[in-house]
C-alpha cells in the first residue's frame, strides 16, 4: 500500500484497482474538508501537535558541539591532505618506472625478435627453393619455383618484410644461357602473369602505378644494373672484375619488369650481397633511405617504397622518409654440412614498421634512436596507441633523459634457426645494429603528480560538509514541513481506500483498543505509520500461553451498515479461453486497458470500486455516501462500460490478435443493503458482504455476453426513479445457485449491438443434451454462430496480420542498421529456382546468425526509432490482403482464419524463447547446459527468421482445397508430378505465395525484408521448410525428423553434443522452429477447451463437406472420436512433451502440455456427444456440392 500520494493531486484512476478507490475517495475528501467536520478538526490537532513536537529549539549544548566538530574537520582536513599528497606522489613515481621499464621490455623483445623470429620464418623460404631445385632435379640458377606468390605470402608476412625476392648466383659462362632462359618456356615465366592476375584478386594492382614494359616476348634479355635512380646499363661481356652476378629472378610483390634480371653486385646493395654468397651466411645491409612522398612521386625509390608500403597495409600509404634496410639470406644446394650459396633470398623491410603497435596502447612519449657500426643512426617516437613518428636521420633524443638510457645490442649473433640441422649463420658484419631507448617529457607528463588536485578536492569537500553542517537548523525546519506533508498525505491516502466514516475510525484507531475510543495525536502518528508500512490490523492480543479469547475478541473491528446500495459485478466472458493462447503481456494489456477505461467512468460517475479479481470487476453505489438514485447511477455505469468494452477491444485487436473484438462482458445488478467495512491484516482493504453481494454475483454469472442482468430489486428501483423503459423483463426463468428461480430483466443497452444471447437467436438449440458446452452457454453461443462472420472481421484479420508483418520488418531494418551494413543496390532480381521445388530444398539445419550483446542492445535502441516508408507499410498490407483472397473461402478449416490462428500462437511461442540471442557470460553454466541456453538464443536473434516463420504460417494454407495430400494427387495429377507426389498442397501454397512476393509490385517490400541476395536466399531456406513441416503425414519427413531428434536431443553424451559447436546448435534450433510451426498449427488442441471445441468442429465440418462431395473416401463421424483420441496420444501429447524437453518456453511448454492433457481427458469422457451435436448441427445446413 503506497502513501506518498500528495493531497493536492489525489491518484489517477487509471492505475489500477487501488489507484481509482484512491482517486474517488480523495475527491470525496476534498468535499469533506469543505465541511470542517469533526473529523477534519482532530486532523487539524493532530498536525498541529506533531509540528510542536518536531520543531524544538536547539540547547546551548548543542551549539557548543557545533563549533567543536567544526574545529575538528579542519584539523582533519589538513592531515589528510598532506598525507594524501606524499601517498599519491610516492604512487606515480613508483609507477612510471614500472611502466618505463615495461616499455623497455617490450622494445627489446620486439627487437632482437629480428634474430630469433622474422629472419628464421624468412629462411623458410629459401628452404622451399632449396627443396624444390632438388625435387625437381633442376641445376641453379636455372630454377623457377611454382606459386611463388603463394609460398612467398606467409614468410614475407610473419619476418614483416615488404619485398621478397630470389637472385640465384649467375656465372659468367652461364650468362648468355640464362638471359635466354627467362624469355623461354624452361623458365616457367608465366610465374609473372600468374603474379599479376594473384595481385589483381587480392586489390594489390591499386597500389602499383605501372609494370613498366613487358620484354616476354623477346628472345633473350640482358642482365643490366641501376646507374641511377632512373636508368640501367647493360654491363659488357668481357669486364674482368665481374666472376658473376645476382640478377633478381623471382619477386613478391611483383612491381615492375624493369626490376627483374637487376644484378644487385652491381648496385648499392652489391657489398652485402657479397658478403652474404661468399661467407654462407645472414647479412644485414645498412640503411638506405628515399626523399618522403606517395604513390604518385615521382622518383622511382620513393614511389616504390610507398607502394610497398600500401600493399602492406591494403591502404594508401605515404613513405615518411625514414630508413630501409635488406636482409640477404643465402640459398644452398642442399642440406648437408658441404652445402653451396647458389642463390641470395633479399627482403626490404621498413625499421618503423617494424615497431608499430609494440607498446601498449596506454604507453608512449619514448624515442628510440637506431644505431649501426657504419655510422649511420635515426631517431623515431613512439607515440601512443602503438604509434610511430620518424623524427630524423642521427641522434635528435632529449639530453636531459640520458641517465635512463637503456641500450639493446646483440642482433647480429649466433645462428638462426631455421628448422634445418645447420640453420643459417648470421656473418660476420661490420655494419651491426644496436638501438638505445630514452622516456621523453610526454612520459613524464603523463605521470604528473594528481596530489595537488586531490588535496584541493578533499579541502573542497570539507568546507562542503563544514557548510553543510552550519545549515543544520534550516534543513531540520525543512524537515518538519516535509514530516507534516506526510501526515497529510497518509490523511489523503486513508480517505482514498475507504469510506469517510471507515477512514475516521481508522485514523483514530491504535490497534490495542475500540476503533471507537479518543486517542492521542501520538497514536494517532503509530497508526499512519502502520498504514504506510502496509501492517495496520496485524497486531492481536496474544498470551504466553497461546491463543485466548481476547485473542479473537479484542475489538480491532471496522465495520457498517449501508442500507441502501446496487452493487454491479462484471465479467469477461471467454477471457479464459481468450487467454489460452495471448501471452501473459497481451493478457494484462487486455485487462489494464479495459478497467482504466471502467476506472475514469466510476470516477466521473461517482461509483465506488470495490476491487477487480482476475477478470472480474466489482463495484457498488450508495457507499460511503448515501445516493438516493443509487440504482440508476449503477445502471448508467454499466450501460457506459459496455460501451468501452467494445471501444477497447476493437482498438486492441490490431495488437492482441484475431477474436478480441468477439469478447464481451456480462454484467449483474442487484440492490439491498450490504455490510462494509475493514477486512485487518497484512494488507488492510474494504470489503462487501451479504446477501445483496452474492445476488449479485449471481446475477452476473447467469447472465449471457453482451447484456446487462438485472435483479427485482434492482428493476424496481428503476421503475420508481421513472426508467422502466430501461429495462425488459428476461423470457426464461433464472435458477441461481443457493436462490431458486428468479424472475430477472435485461437492461437496455443504449446500442443494441451489443449483445449476443444466442437463446434468442432462432434456430439455435438450446444445448445438445449436456454434451456440448452445456456448462458455457455464451461459448456455446460462439461455436453455433462460427460461420456468421461480421462484414469487417476479414479487414480486422488482415489489419492485425500487417501489423504482425510490419513489426517484424521494422525489427529486420533495426537490425540491419545496428550492423552498420550499408545497402546501395536492390535486391529486385526475382529468385530463380532452376527448374527446382520446393521439395529439393530441403536442408537438415539453417545457419543461423549470432549477434553479441552489445548488437542486440542497439537494434533494440534502433527498432524504437526506426520508421518505414509508407511504399513498405503499404505494400505489407496490400500482400497480406492478396494472400487472404487467395484463400478458399469456402473452407471452415484450412482458411485465412485459421492462418491467422497459427500466426497469433508462433507469435506467442517466439516471444516465450527464454534466451536473448547474444553469447552468454561465461560463468558456473555447466557446457552442455550453456550450449542449450546459446542454441535458443539464436532464434531470437535474427529478425529475419522470425519473420520467415511468421510468413510461413500465414501462407501455408494458401489455396489449400480441403482435402487430403493423397486425394489431390488423384484430382490433380499433373500438379502431383510436379512435385514428386510429396507434401503438394505445401508445395504448391508456397510457390504461390513466393510468386506473388516476387512480383513488381512489392519491389519496396522485398528491399525492407532482404536487401541482399543472400539475404532473400536465406529467408527462403526457412519459409520452405517450416512450410513443408506442416505437412505431418509424410512418412519419410517424419521419420526424417524423428531421428534428427534422437540424434541432438536423445542424447546424454555431452563430449558428442558439443563436437561441433556451431552445427549442433543450428541443428537444435532448426528442429525448435518446425515444433514451433507445428505445435502452432494444431495449438488448438494445446489450448483452452473452448478453443479446441470451435476448430475441432470447423475441421469435422470441412471433412463432411469432402465427404459429401465423394472427395473422402470415410465418413469422418465414423472415425472422428476414436480419431481425435488417437491423435491426442500419437501426435498431440508427444508434440507437447518434446516442446518441453527442448527447454525453449519455460513454463509455457507446461501450459501446453496441460491443455493437450486436460483436452484429451475432456474429449473422452464428452467426445461421442459433441460428434452427435455436430452431426445434428451439419443436418441442418445446405448439402455441399462440388465446385
Amino acid at each position: 500500500m503506497m502513501l506518498d500520494i500528495d493531497p493536492e493531486n489525489p491518484p489517477n484512476s487509471n492505475s489500477g484497482s487501488v489507484s481509482s478507490r484512491s482517486s474517488n475517495a480523495a475527491k470525496s475528501t476534498s468535499v469533506e474538508s469543505s465541511s470542517a467536520n469533526t473529523g477534519d478538526s482532530s486532523k487539524s490537532n493532530f498536525i498541529k501537535t506533531t509540528k510542536l513536537e518536531l520543531s524544538g529549539q536547539e540547547t546551548k549544548y548543542v551549539n557548543r558541539l557545533r563549533y567543536l566538530v567544526i574545529f575538528v574537520l579542519t584539523l582533519v582536513a589538513i592531515a589528510i591532505s598532506c598525507l594524501i599528497y606524499f601517498l599519491v606522489d610516492s604512487a606515480n613515481t613508483e609507477a612510471m618506472e614500472n611502466d618505463y621499464e615495461r616499455s623497455v621490455g617490450h622494445l627489446t623483445d620486439s627487437f632482437l625478435e629480428i634474430r630469433d623470429v622474422r629472419v628464421a620464418s624468412l629462411a623458410s623460404l629459401a628452404i622451399a627453393a632449396n627443396a624444390h631445385g632438388q625435387d625437381h632435379e633442376t641445376v641453379w640458377p636455372f630454377v623457377s619455383l611454382s606459386f611463388f606468390q603463394e609460398r612467398a605470402y606467409i614468410p614475407t608476412f610473419q619476418s614483416g618484410v615488404l619485398q621478397v625476392s630470389i637472385a640465384p648466383v649467375l656465372s659468367i659462362k652461364d650468362k648468355a644461357d640464362w638471359e635466354a632462359y627467362i624469355v623461354g618456356d624452361g623458365a616457367d615465366v608465366a610465374w609473372i602473369e600468374e603474379s599479376i592476375k594473384y595481385q589483381e584478386s587480392l586489390g594489390i594492382n591499386n597500389y602499383i602505378t605501372d609494370y613498366g614494359i613487358d620484354w616476354r616476348n623477346k628472345s633473350e634479355h640482358k642482365t643490366k644494373h641501376w646507374i641511377n635512380e632512373n636508368a640501367v646499363k647493360l654491363p659488357t661481356m668481357d669486364d674482368p672484375s665481374l666472376q658473376y652476378h645476382l640478377p633478381v629472378w623471382q619477386m613478391s610483390p611483383f612491381m615492375s619488369f624493369d626490376e627483374v634480371n637487376i644484378d644487385i653486385l652491381q648496385d648499392s646493395r652489391g657489398e652485402y650481397a657479397r658478403e652474404c654468397f661468399e661467407q654462407g651466411a645472414v647479412v644485414l645491409s645498412g640503411m638506405s633511405f628515399a626523399p618522403a612522398g606517395s604513390l604518385e612521386s615521382k622518383g622511382r625509390q620513393t614511389a616504390t617504397y610507398a607502394s610497398l608500403l600500401s600493399i602492406k597495409a591494403s591502404q594508401p600509404t605515404e613513405y615518411q622518409g625514414d630508413p630501409m634496410s635488406n636482409f640477404f639470406i643465402p640459398i644452398f644446394d642442399s642440406f648437408t654440412a658441404e652445402r653451396k650459396t647458389v642463390a641470395v633470398l633479399v627482403g626490404l623491410f621498413n625499421w618503423g614498421a617494424l615497431f608499430t603497435g609494440v607498446l601498449p596502447n596506454n604507453f608512449g612519449g619514448i624515442d628510440l634512436v637506431l644505431h649501426n657500426t657504419c655510422y649511420e643512426s635515426f631517431t623515431y617516437h613512439l607515440g601512443f596507441k602503438g604509434g610511430v613518428t620518424p623524427i630524423g636521420k642521427g641522434d635528435l633524443h632529449d639530453p636531459k633523459f640520458d641517465s635512463y638510457r637503456h641500450m639493446v645490442d646483440g642482433l647480429q649473433s649466433g645462428i638462426a634457426n631455421d628448422g634445418t640441422k645447420y640453420g643459417r649463420p648470421f656473418a660476420n658484419s661490420t655494419c651491426k645494429y644496436s638501438i638505445s631507448i630514452y622516456p621523453t617529457k610526454i612520459f613524464f607528463d603523463e605521470y604528473q603528480s594528481l596530489a595537488p588536485m586531490i588535496v584541493s578536492v578533499i579541502v573542497f569537500v570539507f568546507c562542503f560538509a563544514i557548510f553543510l553542517f552550519l545549515v543544520y537548523d534550516r534543513l531540520v525546519e525543512r524537515r518538519q514541513a516535509i514530516i507534516l506533508q506526510k501526515a497529510l498525505q497518509s490523511t489523503a491516502v486513508v480517505s482514498s481506500l475507504f469510506p469517510r466514516n471507515v477512514r475516521d475510525r481508522i485514523l483514530n484507531f491504535n490497534g490495542t483498543g475500540s476503533p471507537n475510543q479518543v486517542v492521542t495525536d501520538a497514536d494517532g502518528a503509530s497508526i499512519r505509520e502502520k498504514l504506510r508500512s502496509g501492517k495496520l490490523g496485524q497486531e492481536t492480543s496474544k498470551s504466553p500461553y497461546g491463543h485466548t479469547p481476547e485473542t479473537y475478541n479484542n475489538g480491532d473491528t471496522i465495520a457498517d451498515l449501508f442500507p441502501n446500495c446496487t452493487v454491479l459485478f462484471a465479467d469477461i466472458a471467454g477471457f479464459t479461453a481468450w487467454s489460452s493462447s495471448r501471452s501473459p503481456e497481451q493478457v494484462f494489456t487486455l485487462l489494464q486497458n479495459v478497467y482504466q477505461a471502467f476506472d475514469k467512468v466510476a470516477s466521473k460517475r461517482k461509483v465506488f470500486k470495490v476491487e477487480t479479481i482476475g477478470d472480474s470487476y466489482v463495484a457498488v453505489t450508495g457507499l460511503p455516501e448515501p445516493q438516493e438514485d443509487h440504482a440508476v447511477i449503477m445502471a448508467k455505469f454499466a450501460r457506459e462500460c459496455l460501451e468501452k468494452m467494445s471501444e477497447v477491444t476493437g482498438a486492441l485487436e490490431v495488437l492482441l490478435g484475431p477474436d478480441t473484438t468477439e469478447l464481451s462482458m456480462r454484467f449483474g445488478l442487484n440492490s439491498g443493503q450490504v455490510t462494509g467495512g475493514v477486512l485487518m491484516g497484512e494488507r488492510a482493504r474494504f470489503q462487501l458482504f451479504g446477501d445483496t453481494v452474492n445476488t449479485a454475483a449471481r446475477m452476473e454469472s447467469t447472465g449471457i455476453l453482451g447484456k446487462i442482468q438485472l435483479s427485482h430489486s434492482t428493476a424496481e428501483l428503476l421503475k420508481d426513479a421513472g426508467k422502466g423503459s430501461w429495462i425488459q423483463p428476461r423470457k426464461d426463468v433464472v435458477t441461481a445457485k443457493g436462490k431458486g428461480t428468479m424472475q430477472t430483466y435485461w437492461l437496455i443497452p443504449k446500442s443494441s449491438s451489443h449483445s449476443k444471447d444466442s437463446k434468442e437467436l432462432p434456430g439455435v438449440p438450446e444445448d445438445n443434451g449436456g454434451s456440448l458446452l452445456a456448462d458455457d452457454k455464451s461459448t456455446a453461443s460462439n461455436l453455433m454462430l462460427q460461420n456468421v462472420e461480421s462484414s469487417d472481421k476479414m479487414i480486422r484479420l488482415v489489419g492485425w496480420m500487417s501489423e504482425v508483418l510490419v513489426d517484424y520488418i521494422k525489427q529486420i531494418v533495426a537490425k540491419n542498421e545496428a550492423s552498420g551494413i550499408a545497402f546501395t543496390k536492390r535486391c529486385d532480381t526475382p529468385f530463380q529456382s532452376k527448374n527446382n521445388i520446393c521439395l529439393d530444398e530441403v536442408v537438415e539445419s539453417f545457419n543461423f546468425i549470432k549477434v553479441t550483446k552489445e548488437e542486440k542492445q542497439l537494434m533494440r535502441e534502433r527498432y524504437l526509432t526506426v520508421r518505414l516508408s509508407e511504399d513498405v507499410v503499404h505494400q505489407a498490407r496490400l500482400y497480406v490482403q492478396k494472400i487472404a483472397a487467395l484463400y478458399n473461402t469456402s473452407n471452415p478449416f484450412h482458411n485465412f482464419d485459421h492462418a491467422c490462428h497459427v500466426t497469433m500462437s508462433v507469435h506467442k511461442l517466439m516471444k516465450r524463447v527464454v534466451a536473448d540471442g547474444t553469447n552468454s557470460e561465461e560463468g558456473n553454466i555447466p557446457s552442455l547446459e550453456q550450449e542449450r541456453k546459446d542454441c535458443y538464443g539464436i532464434l531470437t536473434s535474427d529478425p529475419l527468421t522470425l519473420f520467415a516463420i511468421a510468413f510461413a504460417a500465414l501462407i501455408h494454407d494458401v489455396d489449400h482445397p480441403g482435402v487430403s495430400n493423397g486425394q489431390l494427387a488423384q484430382e490433380s495429377p499433373e500438379v502431383a508430378e510436379h512435385y514428386k507426389n510429396k507434401s503438394i498442397a505445401e508445395q504448391k501454397s508456397f510457390d504461390i505465395s513466393w510468386n506473388l512476393l516476387m512480383g513488381d509490385e512489392f519491389n519496396d517490400l522485398r528491399h525492407a525484408i532482404f536487401p541482399r541476395q543472400a539475404d532473400m536466399l536465406r529467408f527462403r531456406e526457412v519459409a520452405v521448410n517450416i512450410v513443408l513441416a506442416t505437412d505431418i503425414f509424410d512418412k519419410e519427413m517424419g521419420d526424417m525428423r524423428k531421428e534428427r531428434w534422437k540424434k541432438v536431443f536423445g542424447s546424454n553424451d555431452s563430449k558428442f553434443l558439443i563436437a561441433d559447436n556451431e552445427r549442433m546448435q543450428n541443428t537444435r534450433a532448426t528442429i525448435v522452429l518446425e515444433h514451433i510451426i507445428q505445435a502452432s498449427d494444431v495449438s488448438h488442441t494445446m489450448q483452452h477447451w473452448h478453443v479446441y471445441l470451435k476448430w475441432n468442429k470447423r475441421l469435422f465440418e470441412e471433412m463432411s463437406i469432402a465427404f459429401a462431395q465423394g472427395r473422402m473416401s470415410s465418413d469422418p463421424a465414423l472415425f472422428w472420436y476414436q480419431g481425435e483420441l488417437n491423435f491426442f496420444d500419437n501426435y498431440v501429447i508427444p508434440l507437447a512433451k518434446k516442446i518441453g524437453e527442448c527447454g525453449v518456453f519455460g513454463v509455457s511448454s507446461d501450459e501446453y502440455l496441460e491443455y493437450a492433457l486436460s483436452n484429451r481427458k475432456e474429449w473422452e469422457m464428452k467426445g461421442t456427444s459433441i460428434v452427435a451435436g455436430m452431426m445434428k448441427s451439419l443436418q441442418n445446413k445446405p448439402t455441399a456440392t462440388c465446385a
